[in-house]
């Protein structure tokens, strides 16, 4: 229900907004006279066209082309994005069309998280109650649109929640595997690493945790047979203006100058929001020694941080499940759960509203 009611959402509004036309100033050409006629023919393509944004064509490049075969400069190139979100577009194949197989490849990633979600939760200690909810937030975190477009992040919830979900298990060879190839999605899945060893004692069986690393090694290999940089993903952020930098640097940069609500490709108000949840989460999860949904909390928000800008935090924080699974225990109260319910799902609309617009922030 989670699922569907959110995508049903996010795909009513993109719908509508692909058909919108602008056909010209009017009153003093101060506004735009529009008109919205459903066309079946033109559905498909603007859908298409609204979903390749931003990274979607990074991804697109990797999986048609491959990654750029020439030496390291600090020009934006596709090393910065990891290789198996584009591969498994590549092999789905499902319409061959990249837009559609990619958005069908991030749905089914999307469904399969929440429902592992759920056992997560269940798994942590939360009731049933509590962990609905918060497959419920997830679904309709605001930047949640994300997770059904053609980019990594649902693959990338999808393989944290199974590696997460192998180590309570005590499978640990899966969660090494599911944890390698979360890597071999995004960088922040050598997080993975360091959450998973806190659990418990180190025992032989988790030994299998060094796939994590291992998958990371391997893409930095690759990078340094083709660029002569293996770090040329990191270092090629300078690009999009990313620098490495302390963590607490961009959060001072706005205490400084709260009524900057937002700038170029950057909803700072928003994000910093975003940014100071995350670590309030982190706080609240090592306060009640949940060592292991701590640390990846806490890493998830230092990591971007740590990049010199609050750019795509809330975009980021979607796939930090354990902020999900807090709430979900928080929202036992109604009036709490229905406030946060109401306000993430109306968030979610208006974004979805701006992206389709092309609003610079809602696209990054």
């Amino acid at each position: 229900m989670a699922y569907v009611v959110s995508r049903l959402l996010v795909f009513i509004v993109m719908s509508v907004g692909s058909q919108v036309e602008f056909v010209k100033k009017v009153e003093s050409n101060t506004l735009w006279e529009t008109r919205i006629v459903y066309s079946p023919a033109r559905l498909g393509p603007e859908l298409e066209r609204l979903a390749m944004i931003g990274d979607a064509w990074w991804y697109r490049w990797i999986a048609v082309d491959g990654y750029s075969m020439h030496p390291f400069d600090e020009r934006p190139a596709n090393w910065a994005f990891f290789p198996l979100f584009p591969l498994v577009v590549r092999f789905a194949r499902i319409t061959g069309n990249f837009a559609f197989d990619a958005a069908i490849v991030s749905n089914l990633a999307l469904l399969a998280a929440l429902i592992l979600l759920r056992d997560v939760a269940i798994r942590t200690g939360l009731d049933a109650d509590a962990a609905d909810r918060a497959v419920f937030y997830l679904a309709f975190f605001p930047t949640s649109y994300f997770l059904s477009l053609p980019m990594s992040e649902s693959l990338f919830l999808l393989l944290s929640l199974a590696s997460f979900n192998a180590a309570q298990r005590q499978r640990w060879w899966l969660a090494g595997i599911a944890g390698a190839l979360a890597t071999a999605t995004r960088a922040a899945g050598i997080l993975l690493l360091p959450a998973l060893l806190v659990r418990e004692k180190p025992r032989p069986a988790m030994f299998w945790l060094a796939a994590i690393p291992a998958a990371l090694g391997a893409y930095m290999t690759f990078l340094y047979f083709v660029t002569g940089n293996a770090f040329a993903f990191a270092d090629v952020q300078v690009g999009w203006g990313r620098h490495p930098g302390w963590f607490f640097q961009p959060l001072l940069d706005y205490v400084r100058h709260p009524f900057a609500m937002g700038e170029r490709w950057n909803l700072l108000a928003f994000n910093f929001i975003v940014a100071i949840l995350l670590i309030a989460t982190a706080l609240v999860l090592f306060k009640g020694r949940e060592w292991s949904m701590a640390t990846y909390v806490l890493g998830s928000a230092l990591m971007p941080l740590s990049s010199g800008s609050l750019q795509s935090l809330g975009r980021y924080a979607v796939v930090v499940f354990p902020l999900f699974l807090l709430l979900g225990r928080a929202g036992r109260r109604p009036l709490l759960h229905q406030a946060l319910l109401a306000g993430s799902a109306l968030l979610l609309g208006v974004f979805v509203a701006l992206f389709v617009l092309r609003v610079d922030f809602a696209l990054a």
